[in-house]
């Protein structure tokens, strides 16, 4: 993967952000392949793509998991962006929807092998 300019690595993790998103969506169809596709092409390593599910864009969403009337069809990306920005300027709390982390580690156990078997056929 070839370095990222400070442009391009935005437009990357917005990218990575609305992918990661549709893990959260109300619905019983999700294509991981998909998911697993942009995340491949990311420039971001499989530590930072965890970061970013489990410290950014599940603390954002987990609460439409758990609403009853959740979204279904997909989270506006400037939304998005703007929400995990707002949380990333305010002062450390610890948060109550860590409780629910045990999800995302799972999203991300599905994920990586995605990833990475993407990446090393990429690499050849």
């Amino acid at each position: 993967m070839s370095p990222a300019t400070p442009g391009t690595a935005a437009t990357a993790q917005h990218r990575v952000w609305e992918a990661l998103s549709r893990l959260y969506l109300d619905s019983d169809r999700r294509d991981d392949d998909s998911i697993a596709r942009v995340l491949a092409a990311s420039p971001f390593t499989l530590e930072a793509l965890r970061r970013m599910l489990l410290h950014e864009v599940h603390p954002v969403l987990i609460g439409n998991l758990r609403s009853v009337y959740g979204v279904w069809d997909g989270f506006d990306p400037d939304w998005l962006a703007a929400e995990i920005q707002a949380r990333r300027t305010r002062r450390w709390c610890w948060p109550a929807r860590w409780h629910w982390r045990g999800y995302a580690r799972t999203q991300r156990a599905l994920l990586a092998p995605k990833i990475g078997a993407l990446r090393a056929v990429a690499t050849h």
